[in-house]
């Protein structure tokens, strides 16, 4: 399984160190929620589990704003 770090994490997004490690402490505490039996790694998130997330959160974005164009 592959995993970003912080550094992986400033590069996708642009945020910088501090805000990228807060973004896979939230990530990693969501992820442990999801699959409690999981073993997760201090500091790193999986690839996958981020890759997704981003994506949702984009396509809630967009559907929020099309929802408030429509109202």
């Amino acid at each position: 399984m592959d995993y970003y770090n912080a550094e992986d994490v400033m590069k996708v997004t642009g945020a910088g160190k501090s805000l990228s490690y807060e973004i896979i402490r939230k990530l990693r505490n969501s992820f442990e929620k999801e699959f409690p039996d999981a073993i997760t790694i201090q500091g790193k998130i999986p690839k996958w589990y981020f890759e997704e997330t981003m994506k949702n959160k984009k396509g809630d974005e967009k559907n929020d704003s099309r929802n408030e164009e429509n109202n």
